[in-house]
C-alpha cells in the first residue's frame, strides 16, 4: 500500500453553538490540514497522484474556508463547525473534486492547534 500526504493550511473565525466554556466565543484557528490518499499501486509516471494536482484540489475547497466566519458558510450555518465537521466537510468535499479517484482519499485531519487534531476518514 502506497500513501501520500500534502499539508495545507487555512484560517478562520468560528464559533460552536452547542458548546460551554471559552470555544463558544467568536475566536480563530491557523488551520492545518493533511490530507492523505492511498493506493496499492502508483499509477501512470509512477505516482499515485499527482502533489500538484493534489494541492489544486485541495486548494480550491481551503480557499472557500480561508479568511472566512465558518459560521457563515454552509454547511456551517446548520451545522457545528467542530474540528471534526470541518475534516468531514473537506474529504467529502476533495473527494468530490477527485471524480473516478475519490476512493483513493483516505483521511482528513484538521489541526485547530499544536497538539489537537480531528481526523476523518473512510471506514
Amino acid at each position: 500500500m502506497y500513501e501520500i500526504e500534502i499539508i495545507a493550511h487555512f484560517s478562520a473565525a468560528h464559533r460552536l453553538r452547542e458548546y460551554k466554556g471559552k470555544c463558544e466565543q467568536l475566536h480563530g484557528h491557523n488551520y492545518r490540514v493533511h490530507v492523505a490518499v492511498r493506493a496499492h499501486s502508483p499509477g501512470k509516471g509512477g505516482m499515485v497522484i499527482d502533489f500538484i494536482e493534489l494541492k489544486e484540489i485541495s486548494g480550491e475547497v481551503l480557499d472557500r474556508l480561508d479568511h472566512r466566519f465558518l459560521n457563515d458558510q454552509p454547511p456551517f450555518d446548520k451545522i457545528e463547525p467542530s474540528a471534526e465537521n470541518v475534516a468531514a466537510h473537506i474529504f467529502e468535499e476533495i473527494a468530490r473534486r477527485m471524480g473516478t479517484r475519490a476512493g483513493m482519499l483516505h483521511s482528513i485531519s484538521v489541526w485547530e492547534s499544536e497538539t489537537s487534531r480531528a481526523t476523518f476518514m473512510r471506514d
